[in-house]
């Protein structure tokens, strides 16, 4: 009854809206509003502004717009990320459909969609793979960024191995060329503590150099007791262009951060819960959360969550003449990743104690690696083509050390002595290293002035050496194994303009990726070749009423084959299993009048291990049947340079395991911004959480009695001066 009242309401407050509004249109139509202009924010549609947004490099290397790409895109442009107050990357990327995320320590970039989690969504940054996503991403807000593209499904032959669900390409700022010298700066303060800040500026050094700096800092003490955070982000970009058909670009990236040491919240007997946290979780054997220990953090007290990376990239760009195009990109990262924690609680009902374990794991990464492809345009059988051609090459050499202590002592559950954690003087050590030459192509023929044919084919040779070592140095011969492997990758897809306002797509896809999800830490026993992946998608977009209304809807069905399955008591293992999903997803948005705009969107999932040993049938963890997103906003309220906006969210129910155990119930969250805007000086007041909902957003399968809680109600004051 709750859901239905919140939804009757929000139709109610659109109703209004939408008569106010109209009501202040004296034609009463949906024409232009022919009042004296007045400043206003530049307004998004929707994540996905279709052809008015610049080719998106995640998608396609040929330029191809989103119009003309048979793929579900998404796009949070600048624009976006600045009115939005530049939230995390992780919030704002859920406004796209289908999409949540999680922040456990040990993955600490998580998201799901379309029935997938974790891995098999590839995090790009640049358009370059810097590693598994749950391992390399780090939460960041977007100050820093230009934009954030996500596209939908298998993509493996564009960004290589993992690529199954989507692809989030975090592109950063670069130099503009308009000869003009620009600053951005942005400070924020909220609840607990909650500290952004951040400066940027632009300009030209020379005739043919140009610039762009930008440093970002974040902190916070965190809604959960000793669970600090903080990170600093410094990114920069030259510009050469000594000829007009020739230019070089030079950017640097580094970031540090330090995450909250939050594992999650304790699953305890029914019997010592006496005060259960009602509606967040449901278990079958009764377990519940108790309300009394919602905010205490079992972790010791010296934890260690810290990371600091190095990206830089070099890129050329030389148009040798108008049928033909070189584009080369040169890269290097370096990153140390560190974590020392009591990880995993547990609760013992014989002490009424929370038993605690140890674990110790450092990763040091450096990749270097080369992309050169040629981009011809001309005619083929008198029809127009784009083809590209291309080789890829990354070395990665990766070493991790670890070691895991089991239960070492116990807490109070509501005064939990945190204790200390040193560093192991001896640890295991996995040393390993991949080499990936891939070959790729892409092709995009214009079959007639309405119709598109798009293809893609990419070949990939992996050499993954992975070595093994234990505790006094000795050599560890099962663990350690030498692999190659080729997955051929393709996509097949056709586009149809039926007329200016409405693009009809169908595609057809295939992706691989590691049958442990993770080809940084495949051990010996998973000496298997990669997964098999297929995805089928048709879908539309539409743009009409001036391009002030636009839909997006989006049909598919994935299947994931060959994964890891426990087929024995022993440890034993094969890779025999098989999951599928297969969903819809409609985005909608309109803007009535100058002033107002709404929208929201929807996704429907179906997804189950239709192989996967004691979880057969089982829905996949993290995998919500719906996702429901929808939000409004007005702006010139009363004449006055003032904007009004709310936002809301529901997520259905999901699994904090495959076993399908605990459930981690359904939830609705409405956030409020209210925003004034004065010359360069934009001034945010920004409320989530309004009604302080409890609720469970997330669980690691890897801690199946933890699951983690959402932040309560929080308040953000935010300030940006643009000059």
């Amino acid at each position: 009854m709750k859901r239905v009242y919140l939804v009757c309401l929000g139709l109610v407050f659109l109703f209004v809206m939408a008569s106010v509004a109209l009501g202040n249109d004296p034609s009463g139509s949906l024409e232009a509003d022919d009042s004296p202009p007045t400043q206003l924010d530049e307004v998004l549609v929707t994540a996905t502004e279709l052809s008015v947004l610049a080719p998106p490099s995640t998608s396609s290397r040929l330029g191809l717009s989103p119009v003309e790409t048979p793929a579900s895109i998404h796009i949070i442009d600048h624009v976006a990320l600045k009115k939005n107050g530049y939230k995390q990357v992780s919030k704002t990327i859920e406004q796209a459909p289908g999409v949540i995320w999680g922040a456990s320590p040990a993955q600490p970039f998580s998201f799901s969609m379309r029935g997938f989690t974790e891995n098999q969504i590839t995090i790009l940054r640049n358009g370059i793979w810097l590693g598994p996503g749950s391992m390399s991403g780090r939460p960041q807000n977007g100050f820093n960024l230009d934009r954030i593209e996500l596209l939908k499904g298998p993509a493996s032959v564009l960004h290589g191995q993992g690529a199954i669900a989507g692809t989030l390409n975090m592109v950063t700022k670069k130099p503009s060329q308009n000869g003009e010298t620009s600053w951005e700066n942005l400070v924020s303060y909220g609840r607990f503590n909650t500290i952004k800040l951040g400066s940027g500026v632009g300009g030209q050094l020379h005739d043919t150099l140009w610039y762009r700096a930008d440093i970002s800092h974040s902190s916070s003490d965190g809604y959960v007791n000793d669970a600090a955070s903080r990170s600093l982000n410094v990114t920069g970009t030259l510009l050469w262009k000594p000829l007009e058909d020739f230019e070089v670009t030079l950017g640097f990236d580094y970031l540090k951060d330090r995450l909250p040491n939050y594992w999650g919240t304790l699953l305890v007997s029914k019997a010592f819960g006496t005060k259960p946290l009602k509606g967040v979780v449901e278990t079958t054997d009764g377990r519940t959360i108790d309300k009394r220990t919602r905010f205490e953090n079992y972790n010791v007290a010296n934890e260690k969550v810290n990371s600091h990376q190095y990206f830089t990239h070099l890129d050329l760009a030389w148009t040798v003449n108008s049928a033909f195009s070189l584009h080369n990109t040169f890269y290097y990262f370096d990153a140390e990743r560190h974590w020392r924690n009591a990880e995993t609680y547990s609760f013992n009902a014989a002490t009424s104690l929370i038993d605690r374990d140890r674990f110790f794991v450092s990763h040091d990464q450096q990749t270097v690696g080369n992309r050169l492809y040629g981009t011809l345009t001309n005619s083929l059988a008198s029809m127009a083509n784009r083809a590209l051609l291309g080789v890829d090459f990354s070395y990665v050499d990766f070493t991790r050390r670890s070691r895991f202590f089991g239960n070492v002592d116990s807490v109070d559950p509501f005064n939990p002595s945190p204790g200390r954690f040193d560093d192991p003087s001896q640890t295991f050590l996995n040393p390993t290293k991949i080499t990936t030459v891939a070959v790729f192509v892409e092709d995009s023929l214009e079959v007639t002035s309405r119709a598109r044919l798009v293809a893609a084919l990419r070949q990939d040779f992996i050499h993954l050496d992975r070595d093994s070592f234990n505790l006094d140095g000795s050599f560890n011969s099962t663990n350690a194994f030498e692999r190659s492997f080729r997955p051929l990758s393709w996509r097949l897809g056709f586009v149809y303009e039926f007329d200016q306002a409405l693009v009809g797509y169908v595609q057809w896809t295939s992706g691989a990726d590691p049958v442990g999800s993770n080809i940084f830490l495949v051990n010996g026993n998973q000496d298997f070749d990669l997964t098999k992946v297929q995805q089928w998608e048709v879908g539309m977009k539409s743009r009409f009423f001036d391009n002030r209304a636009e839909v997006t809807l989006a049909l598919y069905h994935i299947e994931r084959k060959d994964i890891l399955v426990a087929t024995g008591s022993g440890g034993q293992v094969d890779n025999v299993g098989k999951q599928q999903s297969s969903g819809l997803e409609l985005e909608a948005a309109f803007q009535p009048t100058s002033h107002w705009s709404l929208g929201g969107n929807t996704a429907y999932t179906y997804a189950e291990f239709e192989s996967f040993g004691a979880n057969t049938g089982n829905r996949p963890a993290n995998v919500p049947r719906w996702v429901m997103n929808a939000w409004t906003n007005y702006q010139n309220i009363f004449g006055l340079p003032f904007d009004v906006g709310a936002r809301f969210r529901y997520v259905s129910a999901r699994f904090n395991n495959n076993a399908n155990t605990v459930t981690l119930k359904s939830y609705e969250i409405v956030d409020l911004h209210l925003g004034y805007r004065k010359g360069p000086v934009r001034v945010l007041v920004r409320v989530s959480n309004l009604f302080d909902t409890v609720y469970a957003y997330w669980g690691d399968t890897f801690y199946p009695d933890q699951v983690l809680l959402g932040s309560p109600r929080t308040y953000e004051f935010n300030v940006q001066i643009d000059f």
